[in-house]
């Protein structure tokens, strides 16, 4: 079987943003629920711009997923489902992800 490739290791993962801190994303690909050492959470493939835990991100971003079980994630989950046209634009978009002093998340549009 000449030119089959095999790689192992497991997907990057975005780190938890630190409370009263927010994170600047786009997303850049597959949304789904997946099984977790931590039961079911939400999936999405992002490209990473900003985070405060991350000393450098490449200008073009960092490719990453941000797994959560937020409401925030679990309502974009939802609907993103609906196949809505004016949010599937949107996603393309810059996005923050901010996670307020209390620790809970909330995402909008820049």
């Amino acid at each position: 079987m000449p030119g089959n490739k095999f790689s192992f290791g497991s997907t990057s993962r975005m780190k938890e943003v630190p409370t009263g801190e927010h994170a600047e994303l786009t997303f850049s690909g597959k949304m789904q629920v997946v099984d977790t050492d931590w039961g079911e959470k939400c999936s999405f493939k992002i490209t990473l711009f900003y985070h405060p835990s991350y000393e450098s991100i490449p200008k073009e971003g960092l490719e990453t997923v941000w797994e959560s079980k937020s409401s925030c994630a679990t309502q974009l989950m939802s609907a993103a489902s609906e196949g809505l046209p004016d949010l599937t634009k949107a996603l393309k978009e810059k996005w923050k992800l901010i996670r307020t002093p209390e620790g809970t998340y909330f995402l909008e549009q820049l």
